[in-house]
């Protein structure tokens, strides 16, 4: 019996040393947890949705593809605009893509329940037309709320970040993602149409 055992024991400590090895990946798996204790409330705000200052982002509701996406951008250093590089890499440089992964799909969790139908009022918002005609709606969806896969969704973002995001992307700061896609667009929106279109963004509920 002892021989038996001590046939094992090379196995056993294998096994022991998978099931350590695997507790990374179980735990990643609590995106919320997480959220909080990477510190992500402290610049997003508990709800992912009230950022400590203007220009930072709103990350509740957004698809789980773009935001991992754009953290993997990040730590690769393919994402250099805003708050990238000095805030945010060191802390997705920490991060593993499981992790990653995890924070996201908690993100993409975090909808809002569709508000109720407002009543019919006076002229729309002058940045809801020029959302329409220059052609955001392609891309980003009916109010900037249902994007194309690998696009973010904008509606009720923070009006500082989008229009600082735009800028990024009009004077090519910003190029990872679809930003060589939105790019040749923002060439054909003026500033004062930009800050229009961010204003109504940011008022979309």
């Amino acid at each position: 019996m002892f021989k038996s055992v001590m046939r094992q024991l090379p196995f056993m400590a294998l096994a022991a040393g998978l099931g350590v090895a695997c507790l990374s990946p179980a735990q990643a798996a609590d995106g919320k947890a997480l959220f909080t204790d990477k510190g992500c409330v402290a610049c997003h705000g508990e709800d992912a949705k009230t950022p400590l200052q203007e220009g930072f982002p709103k990350l509740a509701g957004q698809t789980a593809e773009y935001a991992f996406n754009q953290m993997k951008d990040i730590k690769s250093g393919a994402r250099k605009n805003g708050q990238s590089v000095d805030t945010m890499k060191p802390i997705v440089d920490e991060l593993s893509d499981a992790e990653m992964k995890a924070l996201a799909d908690y993100l993409a969790s975090l909808k809002e329940p569709p508000a109720a139908a407002a009543p019919a009022a006076g002229a729309p918002h002058p940045g809801k037309t020029l959302f329409l005609t220059k052609t955001c709606v392609a891309c980003h969806g009916k109010e900037g709320k249902k994007p194309l896969p690998g696009y973010p969704a904008i509606a009720g973002q923070d009006k500082a970040y989008i229009l600082a995001q735009t800028k990024d992307i009009k004077t090519g700061v910003r190029t990872n993602g679809k930003s060589n896609a939105m790019q040749p667009v923002m060439h054909l929106v003026t500033d004062d149409e930009i800050a229009t279109i961010a204003d109504y963004l940011s008022s979309v509920k």
